[in-house]
């Protein structure tokens, strides 16, 4: 799932002030808010508040995304954990009111890309008490950090209702961090450090070198590469030019799962070529009735299988495995790739577009 355009630009405009606003009220400089490692193209990493934003809306939200939004079940196991433990949070006692909310207002649902934007939690929430505040008015604080991250999340939140939601929201996500999340992320990232390394091992020496050349050609150079224990087939991606792109991909269980990470990767990588696959072979008509949308959705999961395959052809069938397996769909024991294809029709135009412009990024052409 990648944000959209005009969502992205908003966001940006605000990303250098966002680093500066979260340490001190009265700082008048600005940094980057994310860094990559010298030397090290799209490192590896973890992001506790990434997760625990992620994994909020996963408990608030009606997943019933073909390939869905979350980890597979990953709301119904957590609420056994939960139970399990006794424990019951401040999201729990809001949950009720917070999904109607975003049922009754889905463009709610894009301030799930919210965490993306920030360095950690404490940048995050107390961006959001500047916010609230300041009740999304800029002009109520003189400093010019804090009415940017005012300006910045008064965006996403543009009236008293959404005001209201942001405020629940970030209460219950607190709570949900103090009772149970962080020590369960903790937890989780132990069980899975061998997974992590392996990943890392991978990503560094094999895929993220073979993808480059498509990564370079489609601006998006570098990066971070998030692994989060929230999601599946469906990553989070921001792209944000040469350096600061963000992508929240599947973390996977186990060292002999590492592949997920290339799968989620280049899933959303796709983005690049499918969007441009859709938007050239549809009418403005066909935009507003809604089939861009759809069309671009089972581009990222074709896409996907065509960039891995350019990468690795032996992994283009596990590729097809697991994203059979996530849409719920018979994953055969051979010949995965023509199932993909079945389960996840394409007009043939546009993947030949996709294509060509693999084509041309990998220097075919």
């Amino acid at each position: 799932m990648t944000r959209t355009r005009a969502a992205r630009t908003v966001l940006l405009a605000a990303t250098v002030a966002l680093g500066a606003a979260g340490c001190a009220g009265t700082q008048s400089t600005a940094a980057p808010l994310t860094r990559a490692e010298p030397g090290v193209q799209w490192p590896v990493k973890t992001r506790e508040h990434v997760d625990l934003w992620l994994h909020s809306f996963a408990l608030l939200m009606d997943d019933t995304a073909t390939v869905p939004l979350f980890a597979r079940g990953y709301r119904d196991q957590l609420t056994v954990i939960k139970n399990s433990r006794n424990i019951l949070t401040g999201l729990d006692s809001s949950r009720a009111a917070l999904a109607a909310t975003l049922k009754a207002r889905p463009a709610f649902e894009g301030t799930q890309f919210l965490a993306l934007y920030f360095g950690s939690w404490e940048e995050m929430r107390q961006a959001f008490e500047y916010f609230l505040r300041a009740e999304g008015d800029p002009a109520k604080s003189g400093n010019r950090e804090v009415q940017a991250v005012i300006a910045f999340l008064a965006q996403q939140f543009p009236r008293a209702e959404g005001r209201e939601f942001a405020r629940r929201l970030i209460a219950g996500v607190a709570s949900e961090r103090e009772r149970f999340h962080h020590a369960w992320w903790v937890e989780q990232q132990r069980e899975r450090s061998a997974a992590l390394a392996a990943a890392d091992t991978l990503w560094q020496r094999r895929w993220r070198p073979a993808l480059q050349r498509y990564l370079n050609h489609t601006q998006q150079a570098s990066g971070d590469l998030i692994l989060t224990l929230a999601l599946g087939g469906e990553g989070r991606a921001v792209p944000a030019g040469k350096t600061a792109s963000q992508y929240a991909v599947a973390w996977p269980r186990t060292a002999d799962s590492a592949e997920v990470v290339l799968f989620t990767f280049a899933h959303e990588a796709a983005g690049a070529i499918s969007q441009v696959a859709v938007n050239d072979h549809l009418t403005p008509a066909q935009q507003r009735e809604g089939l861009g949308a759809r069309l671009s959705a089972v581009g990222l999961v074709r896409g996907g299988a065509l960039l891995v395959e350019r990468v690795d052809p032996a992994a283009a069938e596990r590729y097809a495995r697991y994203y059979l397996a996530q849409a719920g769909r018979p994953v055969p024991a051979r010949d995965a790739l023509a199932a993909l294809v079945a389960a996840f029709p394409m007009p043939d135009d546009m993947v030949a577009s996709m294509r060509r412009q693999l084509e041309i990024a990998f220097g075919g052409i």
